[in-house]
């Protein structure tokens, strides 16, 4: 999520937002304009690859990740129509392909404007937006492997010309 905030601040929030990561809390939120983005989903959306190597395993899965970005104050929806238009476009794509080939934007909900009143009683614009974003997780694991096989010979034995009596 730390490259979904990277590209929201170098590309797509304008200067004066301030950008929290994670979920609300008691504290008193910003005086500038600002907006919480907090992970709210993680869907698979195949079955697990492996690959093998000499002495590990890595394990891949397409991830379906959706992160919800709440917008508090003035152009509260205008920010996040802006954010949704960037991130659909082959631009954003390239960014992230520029810094983690793993990641890759996919689609936005619809934005969903709220009311929000702050501890004065006073009202403020506020709107959510969900990015949806594909990460392919790795998980790599040592592996047992055989690199050489040791074997003992078998010899013949003679064998008494008398068959073995049972055992009473």
């Amino acid at each position: 999520m730390h490259m979904v905030g990277d590209w929201l601040t170098e590309v797509a929030l304008p200067a004066d937002w301030a950008l929290i990561q994670g979920q609300q809390n008691r504290l008193p939120p910003p005086a500038q304009r600002f907006m919480v983005m907090q992970t709210i989903t993680r869907r698979p959306l195949a079955t697990n690859r492996h690959v093998y190597g000499h002495t590990t395993t890595t394990i891949t899965q397409p991830v379906e990740l959706a992160i919800q970005l709440t917008a508090y104050g003035d152009d509260a929806i205008t920010t996040l129509g802006t954010i949704s238009t960037l991130w659909r476009d082959p631009a954003a794509v390239s960014w992230f392909q520029q810094k983690r080939d793993d990641m890759a934007p996919l689609n936005t909900g619809s934005i969903m404007q709220h009311s929000f009143i702050t501890a004065e009683q006073q009202y403020e614009d506020s709107a959510t937006l969900t990015l949806l974003l594909i990460i392919q997780t790795r998980l790599c694991r040592s592996a047992e492997t055989a690199l050489a096989l040791s074997m003992s010979s078998i010899r013949e034995v003679d064998l008494p010309s008398q068959p073995l009596s049972p055992i009473s």
